[in-house]
């Protein structure tokens, strides 16, 4: 089962569909993954956020409607250009220490 989520208004939410929005997060519960396509014009700003978001769903999982929350401690791949950050700009300092 698939589930898209597309990133608006600074959050992921719940579509049905394809998502309409340029930045979007599937949920793979065959794979075990949370795959983030994030495209090439985005800004820097927009693509730090939804990739903070989707370490987040990474963590605590994303509450659907139907079936409940999904995604927790799946592997998050990122897709499109938000791959190319450094690595420490992918991790909260926190999770340094």
């Amino acid at each position: 089962m698939k589930i898209n989520l597309e990133y608006r208004d600074s959050q992921f939410h719940e579509c049905s569909g394809q998502p309409s929005t340029a930045i979007s997060l599937t949920v793979d519960d065959s794979q075990k993954k949370l795959i983030l396509v994030i495209p090439t014009g985005a800004s820097m700003i927009e693509r730090r956020a939804a990739e903070r978001n989707a370490r987040g769903i990474e963590k605590v999982g994303f509450q659907t409607a139907k079936h409940g929350r999904v995604g927790r401690g799946y592997e998050l791949v990122v897709e499109g250009h938000g791959g190319g950050l450094p690595d420490r700009l992918r991790h909260s300092p926190r999770e340094v220490y």
